[in-house]
């Protein structure tokens, strides 16, 4: 390969990073490679932590009265979990619907619950989450006191569900060490850059950057 192409390649893998929509990967992002890091839009946002002391990474979604959740979870060895997530108002009949679905996986016929109307209570916090969802930024991490506070949790919300995917997917292939093509610390495309080496990806000194 010329010196020029070097060139080319080494500055490719210095701005691509990795090529993702919302999510951007600097392997070489954080020089304590003992720690890893997750940064938030707006700069007043972050979160970092050391690789060993990760227990587990999670996501999961579900339903409350109000909101649709999917959450990311990291589990570590002290005492605060890490949880990134995602939420929005329920749509019209989204609860009565999920009830029915839990009736009928528990065994319970569901069609009587999806017929009948929501007693008015239930209406009324549906309704007022939704207000709630339409007066706050996308950020802004929503919770109903006292049953949404969790002692010892760190939290963060973040704009769209596919940032929040993304991010668990990255999160969780660094984690397990899944293989990829690397060129200077870089991730990048081998099929552009050659002279790149297959190497395991890790935690440790990666720092995670939400886009958007």
């Amino acid at each position: 390969m010329s010196y020029f192409r070097i060139i080319l390649s080494l500055t490719a893998a210095l701005f691509l990073h990795t090529s993702l929509d919302a999510v951007n990967v600097n392997s070489q992002g954080i020089k304590n490679r003992a720690l890893f890091g997750i940064n938030f839009p707006g700069g007043t946002r972050s979160y970092h932590a050391q690789e060993k002391a990760v227990l587990s990474i999670s996501k999961q979604e579900y339903v409350t009265a109000a909101f649709r959740v999917i959450e990311l979870n990291i589990v570590t060895d002290g005492p605060a979990m890490l949880r990134i997530y995602y939420s929005r108002a329920l749509k019209a009949g989204e609860l009565q619907a999920a009830l029915g679905d839990a009736a009928e996986a528990s065994g319970v016929p569901g069609s009587s619950i999806v017929k009948t109307p929501l007693p008015p209570q239930v209406e009324a916090m549906a309704g007022r989450g939704s207000d709630i969802a339409d007066s706050i930024t996308s950020d802004t991490v929503i919770k109903e006191y006292p049953h949404a506070t969790h002692a010892h949790t760190i939290e963060f919300r973040i704009s769209s569900r596919s940032e929040l995917l993304e991010l668990h997917d990255e999160l969780r292939k660094h984690w397990l060490k899944e293989p990829t093509f690397f060129l200077a610390g870089q991730i990048v495309n081998p099929d552009e850059n050659p002279q790149s080496e297959l190497k395991p990806r890790s935690l440790g000194g990666t720092l995670f950057t939400v886009e958007e």
